[in-house]
């Protein structure tokens, strides 16, 4: 079974943001973020349950080769992704005021 998948906004943003430093670093690099991002969003959506709840209802995976995490949460058939979280941050802002 495959789940509906909503992204917000802030999500959009982050992906921006990477996506703009990767391929400052390199051309391309932002392509192959991008790619990697995906796949993992593809599975997920295939199998939201495979990784545990971090912290309440939210869940995290990490994304392939890049240190960057993707926090979702599965509400009914909906994948709901918050943020793609750099790992290289402070980890209190992880959920980016999607605590209740």
């Amino acid at each position: 079974m495959t789940y509906d998948l909503l992204i917000k906004d802030e999500a959009y943003e982050d992906l921006q943001n990477a996506f703009d430093y990767y391929e400052e670093q390199q051309a391309g690099l932002g392509e192959d973020f991008l790619e990697n991002v995906k796949a993992r969003i593809d599975y997920i959506k295939k199998y939201p349950l495979h990784f545990n709840k971090v912290e309440r209802d939210y869940r995290q995976s990490l994304i392939d080769r890049f240190p960057f995490l993707i926090v979702y949460e599965l509400l009914d058939k909906e994948v709901i992704v918050y943020s793609v979280f750099n790992c290289s941050k402070n980890t209190e802002k992880k959920f980016k005021g999607h605590k209740g």
